[in-house]
């Protein structure tokens, strides 16, 4: 009738939809076409980066087309030692122009492993890389998503390039669990801090708090009884890792009676490590005789 409009059918819906589909299915399979003929040739074709950067706008997790991009940069890189005066700064632009499509592509998909991956290789390569402002992205995506385990993962990352101390970040990730408890990514990520810098004192007392939770079972403990013997074969002179696999083993013990000699070895190589402490460790090894 006249003066109404035309509502579409489902079908009709369905129609247009499958067709808008195959239309950007075309598109992709020659944009491919097109940048993995480029690729075989070895040669850096600037339209094959321009549609490389399209596609991965609309979906950032092809993994060919970061590989594809890491080899132009690399030609790039080889390129920009030729020229030593211009060539370092340029090299930094070309970077800088990756490093915004990154952030493209997060905007598209916030936690996309090959964007987060591709713009931390494309900072160690960088001759000038802005890692405070690294952080600070970190902050703001996590400030839209604290969920974001692979902004939290990346956040970890720049701990050392900028010198945060991670009693700071426990108290950033302690802001975000009073805004959200059930934040599974955010305890993981203070676990994770005694892997980072084990001579911090504040993760491992952290830590021994975590161990008190009567929730916490057997196979987890054990798990992260591993976990120490590992750490400890790249730091074997930090102490706190053998503190903590003394609290761990303290509490092992109720439930296996194995391990009350291997926490009496611990105490021992502590006697050597820690000397100013020496009297508190006597006293342990004296309740256990």
């Amino acid at each position: 009738m006249h003066g109404r409009l035309k509502v579409k059918s489902s079908e009709e819906q369905k129609a247009e939809k499958k067709k808008e589909q195959q239309k950007k299915l075309v598109a992709y399979q020659m944009g491919m076409k097109k940048i993995l003929s480029s690729r075989q040739k070895e040669t850096y074709d600037k339209e094959s980066f321009g549609i490389s950067a399209q596609l991965l706008c609309v979906n950032p997790d092809i993994y060919t087309l970061w590989n594809y991009r890491k080899e132009v940069i690399l030609i790039e890189h080889d390129k920009s030692k030729e020229d030593e005066v211009e060539g370092e700064e340029k090299f930094g632009q070309f970077l800088n122009t990756e490093i915004s499509l990154t952030e493209q592509c997060l905007v598209a998909n916030p936690k996309s492993y090959g964007s987060w991956h591709h713009r931390y290789w494309v900072l160690l390569l960088h001759p000038k890389p802005n890692w405070e402002k690294e952080f600070m992205l970190c902050t703001k995506y996590l400030n839209y998503d604290d969920r974001n385990f692979h902004c939290w993962d990346y956040r970890r990352l720049l701990i050392n390039k900028i010198g945060i101390t991670l009693t700071s970040e426990i108290k950033f990730s302690t802001d975000r669990l009073n805004a959200n408890f059930s934040n599974y990514s955010s305890w993981h990520y203070r676990k994770s801090a005694v892997f980072t810098d084990p001579a911090d004192s504040s993760a491992w007392f952290y830590l021994r708090w975590v161990l008190s939770n009567p929730a916490l079972t057997k196979d987890k403990k054990e798990k992260l009884m591993e976990q120490f013997e590992q750490l400890e074969e790249l730091e074997p002179d930090c102490k706190w890792i053998l503190m903590a696999k003394c609290w761990l083993t303290g509490s092992l013990i109720l439930s296996d009676c194995d391990h009350t000699d291997d926490r009496v070895l611990y105490y021992k190589r502590l006697l050597k490590l820690d000397p100013m402490r020496k009297g508190q460790y006597q006293q342990y090894l004296q309740l256990k005789d």
